[in-house]
């Protein structure tokens, strides 16, 4: 029974004192593996938390943890980890000051998602964003349709921050309502069906918008390439003086 509460064992464990050393180098090395890991998973997986804070949290909450649960952990280990982890934290706001390649890895900078009503693909694919976890993101900032949103950034702590053009100068876009949501599904078309009503029509892939007229074609996206569209909303606007023109871009040599 004096082995049970032995402060020695408790505090500073039956390993040699060179242990602490290892500790240190231990803590370093999987802090900054963590923090790598972290920035590879994306910002949408890391909720309102930079990939900074979150591996800061993530590691105190293993230091101060195991201490209080496994016997065979002493207490002076997990006091050196969280102080080696205090101290990586200072070192690195200090160097994220003075560089912003450091500064760009631990934290990352925003990503352009939509610019002028369409969609950034690369931006997209690079982020490892789904475009439904976009547009749900657009739906709880009020945005009806792309053509509202003049740009929208996925910031560093994940969250989608979203600037709208003037109620006046919204133009045609993609419509934002769900899949499920059947009574509001817009009809879709592909390359090479025939308009039936003059109006503006949106890429489905990337958001483009065209005007075309009764009788005319349906082609490939003249900005991504797709070959699927759907009606565009423009109810707000009755007419468009900046929508893309297929014919006339295509005598431009486009």
């Amino acid at each position: 029974m004096e082995y049970t509460f032995d402060l020695e064992r408790i505090l500073f464990g039956d390993l040699p004192w060179l242990f602490l050393l290892e500790i240190v180098l231990r803590t370093a090395l999987l802090y900054v593996y963590a923090l790598f890991m972290l920035r590879l998973l994306g910002k949408r997986g890391m909720g309102s938390l930079s990939p900074f804070e979150l591996a800061i949290i993530i590691s105190l909450g293993s230091a101060v943890g195991d201490p209080m649960f496994y016997p065979g952990v002493p207490l002076v280990h997990g006091m050196l980890v969280m102080t080696v982890i205090v101290l990586l934290q200072r070192g690195l706001t200090f160097l994220t000051r003075r560089s912003q390649r450091i500064e760009t890895f631990v934290e990352s900078q925003a990503s352009c998602l939509v610019a002028d009503g369409r969609l950034v693909l690369d931006a997209l694919n690079r982020e490892m964003l789904a475009k439904d976890e976009l547009f749900t993101a657009l739906r709880e900032a009020g945005v009806e349709q792309l053509g509202q949103v003049r740009r929208a950034y996925l910031e560093s702590t994940g969250k989608v921050s979203v600037f709208l053009y003037p109620f006046e100068e919204e133009r045609p876009g993609l419509g934002l309502l769900p899949v499920c949501d059947d009574e509001a599904r817009s009809p879709e078309y592909e390359e090479g069906d025939v308009v039936a009503e003059t109006g503006s029509y949106a890429c489905c892939a990337c958001g483009q918008p065209v005007r075309l007229a009764s009788g005319e074609v349906f082609s490939a996206c003249p900005s991504c390439g797709h070959n699927v569209w759907a009606p565009g909303f423009d109810q707000t606007i009755p007419e468009m003086t900046q929508v893309f023109e297929p014919q006339a871009s295509s005598q431009a040599g486009l």
